[in-house]
C-alpha cells in the first residue's frame, strides 16, 4: 500500500509572505506622500519623485488633478468615479492642519452638467469649511465644465496658450431616418406619452420637442453664467456677453477677466504661498492614485496607460447624448 506524500508547505508560505510584503509595501506608500522636485514651470513633476514620510511640522500645498471628461457615470477598477476622486482628495488634503493651500491642476474639455455643478458645490463648501485657498491650475485646455469648475477656486492661473472658455451648453443627437428609409429599415417605438422617446434618432425631431430641449439649455446656461458671475465676482451681464460659447486662449482670458495670472506651476505655488500666507520653501504634496502608482511599478507607465485606456473608453470619447458643459472640439 503506498503511503501518502508529506505535505508541503512551501508554497503556500512563499505566497502569504509575497501578500504581506505587497500589503507592507502599499501601507508604505500610503502613509509616505510623494515630495515633488524643484519647482519649474517647464516641468510641474521632475523626475520619478521618491517616497518620504512628511513632516507634518513644515507648511505644504497639496495638489488634485482633474483630467478627461468630468462624469459621475465612469468608474473604475476600484469602484469609485472621477468626481468622487477628486472630492475626496480634495477634502483628504484640506483637512490636513500642515497643508494651507491645495492646487487643482485641471486638464478638461468639460463634461456633463450635473457632475460640473457637483464640483463646483463641493469646491466652493470646502473653501468655506476648512477657509483654506484653492488655485485651479490649467492645463492644456480646461473649457466649458472644466472652467466651470475652475471658477469655483479663489484664484486660476493658466498658460497664455492654454484653451479655456467655451462658456455654454450643448445637446447633441443624430438623426437617421433618411438612411433607414433606404435601405428599408424601420423601428416600432411603444411609449407611454408624446414625449416619451425625445432624442430618439430614427426619426424627425418634433417642433414641440426642439422648444422643450431649448428651454432646458437656456436653464443650464443661466446656471452656467450665474456660477460664473458668482465665483469671478463679475456682473451677470458682463459673463452673458463673454458666455457664446466661443473659446480663448490664457492670454485672451486674462485681459477678460477669467482668469488672474499667465503662469504654470510655480506661479500657482507663488499664489498659494501668499494666499496661504506661507513663509519658506512649502512642501508639495501629491494627491496619491492607487490605481496609476500601482500599475506603473509593476507594469510601467507606458502599459498602465494602456490599461485603462482599454478598460475605461468612455474616459475618451465623451458621451453622445444629454446636456452637457462640454467643449466638442478637443
Amino acid at each position: 500500500m503506498e503511503s501518502k506524500p508529506a505535505r508541503s508547505w512551501g508554497l503556500p508560505f512563499l505566497g502569504f509572505l509575497y501578500l504581506a510584503c505587497l500589503s507592507a509595501g502599499i501601507a508604505l506608500l500610503t502613509l509616505g506622500p510623494r515630495r515633488a522636485g524643484p519647482l519649474s514651470d517647464e516641468k510641474d513633476r521632475p523626475g520619478k519623485p521618491a517616497i518620504a514620510f512628511l513632516d507634518k511640522k513644515s507648511d505644504a500645498i497639496g495638489v488634485v488633478r482633474i483630467e478627461g471628461l468630468i462624469s459621475m457615470s465612469q468608474r473604475s477598477v476600484l469602484g469609485d468615479n472621477m468626481v468622487d476622486r477628486v472630492k475626496k482628495n480634495l477634502e483628504k488634503l484640506l483637512k490636513k492642519r500642515h497643508v494651507k493651500a491645495v492646487i487643482l491642476q485641471i486638464n478638461s474639455p468639460g463634461g456633463t452638467v450635473a457632475s460640473s455643478q457637483e464640483l463646483y458645490r463641493s469646491i466652493y463648501w470646502l473653501r468655506q469649511q476648512y477657509k483654506k485657498p484653492v488655485i485651479a491650475l490649467l492645463g492644456d485646455v480646461a473649457a466649458s465644465g472644466g472652467y466651470y469648475v475652475a471658477s469655483a477656486c479663489d484664484k486660476i492661473v493658466a498658460q497664455p496658450g492654454t484653451i479655456t472658455g467655451s462658456i455654454g451648453v450643448i445637446f447633441q443627437t443624430g438623426q437617421f431616418d433618411g438612411l433607414l428609409k433606404r435601405f428599408g429599415v424601420s423601428f416600432n417605438t411603444i411609449k407611454s406619452g408624446t414625449f416619451k422617446d425625445i432624442g430618439n434618432p430614427t426619426r424627425p425631431m418634433l417642433a414641440e420637442e426642439k422648444a422643450m430641449l431649448q428651454n432646458m439649455i437656456d436653464t443650464a446656461y443661466a446656471q452656467f453664467v450665474r456660477a460664473v458671475s458668482i465665483g469671478r465676482s463679475l456682473p451677470l451681464e458682463r459673463v452673458r456677453q463673454l458666455a457664446d460659447g466661443r473659446i480663448y486662449l490664457g492670454e485672451q482670458a486674462l485681459n477678460l477677466q477669467l482668469i488672474d495670472a499667465e503662469s504654470g506651476f510655480a506661479g500657482a505655488v507663488a499664489i498659494a504661498k501668499q494666499l496661504a500666507r506661507i513663509e519658506g520653501e512649502p512642501r508639495i504634496i501629491w494627491e496619491w492614485d492607487l490605481r496609476e502608482e500601482l500599475l506603473n511599478e509593476l507594469f510601467g507607465k507606458d502599459s498602465a496607460a494602456a490599461f485603462f485606456s482599454a478598460l475605461t473608453p468612455e474616459f475618451i470619447h465623451p458621451p453622445a447624448g444629454g446636456l452637457l458643459y462640454l467643449w466638442p472640439g478637443y
